[in-house]
């Protein structure tokens, strides 16, 4: 059995190494790839790279900018992809279906976006205001490669009318994408029932061939032992004291905030969080280059962290954890940490991705001051944990693995 992992690039690849010893323990004679499309982003440091247990490669590799040309020349049983809203997903699937592959789809998060109205709306204003710089390389062969599948299964006037509706509504051929067959992947896995209710009743997705399989980095996450207090602290490099956690949503490179927008919402939480007496850490989104930003760190005393780090001890010694829409809101709600999000200035238009009985949301920067140092309890629904995070018997791993090699 051949097996290929796709993304865009390589900073999700824990969600595929993840799954390496499954696969070798179902599976030990399946060859396992990854291909991704890096570069047609920003330079590679490496075309090909060693995993573990599997190789990636970048399309340059295969000196072609089709990924229809890529699919033939491996021609994998099964293609696995993080992703399920995009153009370019629609056109991985059908490529695939042309020729006669299957493919999975494997969430890698809680759908902590489903956009609503406002966010639609500022999603049509940027591509308004930014509409030059959306006009690049990696753009540009994305497109291409959408209408290739247009073509082999399609007409030319599915292309315009997806053109259309990305300038009309970008929502409506990203996050808020509805179910056409362009995106009827053969297997959904997705991590909660909420989501799969998401699936179902905002994007219209027929109710086939969705499993609930649980997360992943919960299973490896709730077994996981915390580090004691000081030896964490001594291995973070920070002073023993109280210290606010800020989870970022990778929002500048996304190109969903201004870089000097986000300076701005971050000294300000940076003062309030000094001023109560607490050290200021903010745990990097992947996609976020800590180079960037550095100068801007040091100048608020801000402490970055973008490397691998012991996650749990990381949440669990926080005196309180701040973000916006960050799916790893879920992690410090396993631990029953208080989660205080800022829904003021650049932050206010963006979803309540979770109830306001388990996040406190602070409409002003006062409120969030008061809140920070009041201790009072954020989380009071005792059954959120339950019923939205998944079963956490340490066997999600075990099913995914399960579901792409029986696609």
């Amino acid at each position: 059995m051949k097996i290929l992992f796709f993304d865009y690039w390589l900073k999700g690849i824990a969600n595929f190494n993840r799954l390496m010893p499954e696969i070798r323990r179902q599976c030990p004679d399946a060859e396992v790839k990854m291909v991704h499309v890096g570069s047609w982003k920003e330079p590679q440091e490496s075309i090909v790279n060693e995993h573990d247990g599997f190789f990636s490669y970048d399309i340059s590799y295969y000196k072609t900018g089709s990924f229809y040309k890529v699919l033939k020349i491996e021609r994998p049983d099964v293609v696995v992809m993080l992703n399920l809203y995009y153009l370019f997903d629609k056109a991985v699937i059908v490529f695939c279906r042309k020729l006669g592959i299957k493919t999975v789809y494997l969430a890698h998060g809680k759908f902590s976006t489903i956009a609503d109205e406002r966010f639609t709306q500022f999603l049509k204003q940027d591509l308004k205001k930014n509409f030059a710089s959306k006009i690049r390389r990696d753009t540009i062969n994305l497109l291409c490669n959408y209408l290739n599948s247009t073509l082999l299964e399609y007409s030319p006037m599915r292309f315009v009318r997806s053109m259309i509706a990305m300038v009309r509504d970008p929502a409506s051929m990203t996050l808020n994408s509805i179910f056409t067959e362009e995106l009827d992947a053969d297997i959904k896995l997705v991590y909660y029932e909420s989501d799969r209710q998401a699936l179902l009743v905002q994007r219209k997705f027929p109710d086939r061939n969705i499993f609930v399989v649980g997360n992943p980095e919960l299973d490896a996450f709730i077994n996981k032992p915390t580090l004691p207090r000081v030896e964490f602290l001594l291995q973070l490099g920070i002073p023993d004291g109280p210290y606010l956690l800020y989870l970022d949503d990778g929002f500048v490179q996304a190109r969903l905030m201004e870089k000097r927008v986000w300076y701005d919402h971050l000294g300000e939480i940076a003062r309030i969080a000094h001023a109560a007496g607490m050290q200021f850490v903010i745990k990097l989104h992947p996609r976020t280059p800590l180079a960037d930003h550095h100068a801007f760190f040091s100048q608020e005393n801000i402490i970055p962290i973008d490397q691998k780090i012991d996650f749990k001890s990381l949440i669990s010694h926080s005196e309180t954890v701040v973000s916006i829409v960050s799916t790893t809101i879920s992690f410090a709600l396993l631990l029953g940490k208080r989660v205080i999000s800022p829904r003021w200035g650049a932050t206010a238009e963006f979803k309540r991705s979770y109830p306001e009985q388990v996040v406190h949301y602070s409409q002003d920067a006062e409120n969030f001051a008061v809140w920070l140092v009041n201790n009072q309890p954020c989380n009071t629904s005792v059954d959120y944990v339950a019923d939205n995070l998944g079963v956490l018997d340490g066997q999600a791993v075990s099913r995914i693995v399960t579901q792409i090699i029986n696609a």
